[in-house]
């Protein structure tokens, strides 16, 4: 099913064909783990990294050099690396990990790991908790908030690398021209907006950020003393001071104009980068830019709320290096994680590219002090709040996008809008399949040792001559159970500040957990009191690394052995069945037709009878591999789900109108083009055909581009309408879009039929008085039925999943209804957000064969009511 009903665009034929391998194949990926783990047995180890650097950027280029670094210091490792987009990076390494193709390392941000981290594959997540790799002494490198946002759970998914979040950035060359003070951390939500109006004059706006995003909410929303969630982890989307933070954020277009309609993050970027917005809230990643443009810039913290007196505080995201679990080789791809993180690499990243460091000694780093926008983008980091790390934080920007489109659009009120955006969230989270935590492995990286305490201050453990663990005796400790490894008395663990573990007084015996340690390696262990030595041991671990084991594709061979088998037994009747009935000239047939049939049995037949059996499973991303029967339980849901009629009808719409318009006005060129004489008919051809000639994305993308406010055809009308917000306005053109792609098509090959038709049947239909409009009616029409009736239903079942121009126009916005389709979704695109987006795979694959039933009888009974196939013969 998936093979039929995914595959309409090149980024989802893309992602489909890697679920197809991830469901189907995955076990066959063994021998190329096995090659991987023979090279490292001999001394020689690959290691395959992921990063989402811009390519050619200067990121990728220092990231670049620290790889060339670290294969110098490591000879016998060879980093093989690739780029992947930071936007749907999550979603390409889920896929990959699912497929049994992931890479040994990679660059994921903190607010992605609460989606990664519920899934299971055969009940092994994805990522390998790093508890065990890391001792306390790596720990104690970086920002302990850092650490605690690259945890999931209780585990250890990342090492940080980076951190980041929104700031206020002014051009201060607008600000002099108006004669206004800079900003500064005095500055109140009031005094922006005082300043922005001043500066918003003829083209120029005085702020420049997405009203309608989420992420530049967040900040809003804090000041005006909201938070996303409670201390329990609970959505409170709608907690106090949120409603008149997002009227405040929208009416900085709607009432004040300070902003321009309908600013998106690109065009706000280029509004800045044009001298077009005085002030802009954004990051460090885009500095870089804005200075290679030549503009005089500044930046200060984001402002007070008068209020509440507290400052807009921006979510702080965190990059980190995570390790797959799959990894045959984790011990180096944890090494250079490590590497990629250490204090010299994280300071060439935060002077060459402005990316803010999150290694402790870079905080008393002098070069990076005395660095105006370094200091000041740290400064902001220290007033935002870091992302939490949590399922919810992942699902909560769909609900949130809906509340915003709501209340933009004026059919709720803020409060309304996000009381709906918190009970949709809180729905969503209630049903969400959770995996259960994954334990760690008893002994593997480990080693317990116990010893006596002899009323000493101090105790400081060493592994070969270096510190690992630092344990104080103190009577009161406000310290914290961190959770990464284990030090008790036997029963109670020890509180931790820092990475320093706090004993009591009365502590006799302790136990601890020493991580970090070399499998089958010995290694001498000393425990000091002060100077003195209290315990030595020489002790190894031989607790082997635990990897998912590769699939079982017994019956996936079984189920294509049984196709070529049975593919091979109809051929063979058919060459025995031509040769008794006499046909000679067909004895290589069969033998031609052969692997065509067997390509489109095993890329086709085979994946369609498999998303039949998945729309009766409960698979989803918790669960893959390990689905159960659920019978009819999914058909219900589809059937069942709030928008399924709307999006239906949509669909039908869309699909009628599109096929209509396609044979009409195809029709009406390719006859104009045929019969009149006009001259340089091949020129005239040659463009009309180019719509269709150059890739649809990109014509997809260059249309969105022109119905933005910004955008020719607002420049052509003087006007700064937001088409695409509107639900009317969004699907009339997405419409006309896809009749401008589809009419070429749909006139050459009219065009080729009218060429067929013998001219002298004109010719003798003149004699009799037969011409003009009767000509067409009574001829030409009757002669291209055989051509118009395949084409119009291809191009129904074309339309009917025209994935492309949906998704890259509106993305099925703009999305009004909480936990429905959106207002140009049709049910292609739904079906891809429920797969990937919602991770619902069995749910999808109802929805699936939904469309392909839809679709099997719309064909059969539209050749059967037009006798297609007598038609054509």
């Amino acid at each position: 099913m998936h093979g039929i009903v995914w595959c309409s665009s090149f980024q989802k034929r893309a992602l489909a064909f890697a679920l197809f391998l991830m469901i189907f194949l995955s076990g066959c990926l063994g021998n190329s783990q096995q090659s991987v783990e023979e090279k490292s047995q001999d001394g020689d180890i690959v290691l395959e990294v992921w990063h989402t650097f811009a390519a050619e950027s200067k990121e990728e280029e220092v990231f670049m050099n620290s790889i060339i670094a670290f294969e110098t210091a490591y000879p016998n490792v060879t980093v093989d690396v690739t780029m992947v987009p930071f936007g749907n990076a999550d979603q390409l390494f889920m896929t990959a990990a699912q497929g049994g193709q992931a890479p040994d390392l990679m660059r994921l941000s903190s607010d992605q790991l609460g989606a990664i981290g519920e899934v299971r594959v055969d009940g092994y997540p994805l990522l390998e908790d790093l508890r065990p790799h890391l001792t306390p002494q790596d720990r104690q490198l970086f920002e302990e908030r850092a650490l605690q946002a690259m945890r999931y759970g209780d585990a250890l998914y990342g090492i940080p690398a980076s951190q980041d979040c929104l700031s206020l950035i002014f051009n201060k060359a607008l600000f002099d021209a108006q004669g206004l003070d800079y900003p500064d951390t005095t500055w109140t939500e009031q005094d922006l907006l005082n300043a922005a109006q001043t500066l918003t004059y003829n083209d120029v706006q005085g702020l420049a950020i997405p009203i309608k995003t989420a992420y530049w909410w967040f900040p809003i929303q804090e000041g005006f003393g909201g938070s996303l969630f409670d201390e329990n982890g609970d959505p409170t989307i709608n907690s106090n001071g949120s409603s008149e933070a997002m009227q405040w954020m929208l009416d900085l277009e709607l009432e004040y104009g300070v902003v321009a309609t309908g600013t998106q993050i690109e065009g706000m970027k280029n509004q800045f980068i044009s001298s077009k917005a005085a002030m802009i809230f954004d990051g460090p990643w885009n500095w870089a830019t804005y200075e290679a443009s030549r503009l005089n810039i500044g930046q200060t913290l984001l402002p007070l709320v008068e209020d509440s007196g507290e400052r807009m505080s921006p979510l702080v995201t965190y990059k980190g290096w995570t390790v797959s679990k799959q990894s045959a080789n984790k011990v180096a791809a944890t090494e250079l994680a490590l590497w990629l993180s250490s204090e010299e690499v994280q300071k060439e990243f935060a002077v060459e590219t402005y990316t803010m460091p999150t290694h402790i000694a870079l905080e008393s780093d002098d070069e990076i002090n005395e660095d105006e926008v370094l200091s000041g983008f740290l400064e902001q980091t220290k007033a935002g709040t870091p992302a939490p790390t949590t399922r919810a934080m992942s699902l909560v920007y769909d609900p949130l996008s809906t509340a915003f489109e709501q209340a933009y659009s004026g059919i709720a009120t803020t409060e309304e809008a996000l009381s709906g955006a918190n009970q949709q969230l809180q729905e969503q989270i209630a049903t969400l399949a959770r995996a259960d935590p994954y334990p760690l492995v008893d002994g593997y990286r480990t080693i317990s040792i116990e010893f006596e305490t002899n009323n000493g201050t101090s105790y400081d453990i060493f592994v070969d001559g270096v510190l690992h663990t630092e344990l104080r005796v103190q009577a009161v400790s406000n310290g914290t159970y961190l959770g990464y490894d284990d030090c008790s008395d036997g029963s109670l663990e020890f509180l931790q500040e820092g990475q320093v573990r706090i004993v009591p007084p009365s502590t006799q015996m302790v136990q601890c957990v020493l991580t970090g340690m070399v499998p089958e390696q010995e290694h001498l262990i000393e425990v000091y009191s002060g100077q003195n030595l209290l315990y030595s041991t020489s002790s190894q671990t031989s607790v082997a690394d635990e990897r998912p084991e590769a699939g079982n594709t017994s019956p996936v061979m079984f189920a294509l052995g049984a196709i070529v088998l049975s593919l091979i037994a109809l051929l063979s009747f058919a060459k025995w069945n031509d040769t008794k009935l006499g046909r000679t000239k067909s004895k290589l047939a069969h033998f031609y037709v052969a692997p065509a049939l067997l390509a489109l049995a095993v890329l086709t037949f085979y994946p369609v009878l498999y998303g039949f059996w998945l729309a009766f499973t409960d698979a989803n991303q918790t669960q893959l591999g390990d689905q159960s029967f659920i019978g009819f339980d999914n058909f219900w849901e589809v059937f069942s789900s709030n928008g399924f009629l709307r999006v239906t009808l949509f669909t039908l719409i869309w699909t009628v109108v599109n096929v209509s318009a396609h044979i009409g006005i195809g029709l009406f060129l390719a006859l104009l083009l045929h019969r009149s004489k006009i001259k340089g008919k091949v020129a005239y051809r040659t463009l009309l055909l180019l719509p269709w000639a150059v890739p649809s994305y990109i014509s997809v993308l260059v249309w969105r581009g022109m119905f933005q406010p910004d955008g020719f055809i607002n420049d052509l009308l003087g006007t700064n309408i937001d088409f695409l917000s509107d639900p009317t306005g969004s699907q009339i053109i997405v419409i006309l879009v896809n009749i401008w792609l589809g009419v070429p098509f749909m006139m050459m090959s009219i065009s080729g039929a009218l060429q067929s038709l013998p001219k002298d049947m004109y010719e003798a239909a003149e004699v009799d008085g037969v011409y003009g409009w009767r000509a067409f009616r009574h001829l030409t029409l009757p002669n291209l039925r055989s051509a118009l009736i395949p084409l119009s239903l291809l191009g129904f079942i074309w339309t009917f999943n025209m994935f492309n121009v949906i998704y890259l126009m509106t993305d099925g916005g703009p999305n009004l209804y909480f936990g429905e389709p959106g207002q140009t979704d049709i049910l292609i695109t739904y079906v891809y957000d429920v797969a990937f987006r919602e991770g619902a795979y069995g749910v999808a694959a109802a929805w699936s064969v939904i469309i392909f039933l839809m679709l099997f009888a719309f064909s059969w009974r539209y050749m059967k009511q037009t006798n297609a196939t007598e038609a054509v013969g």
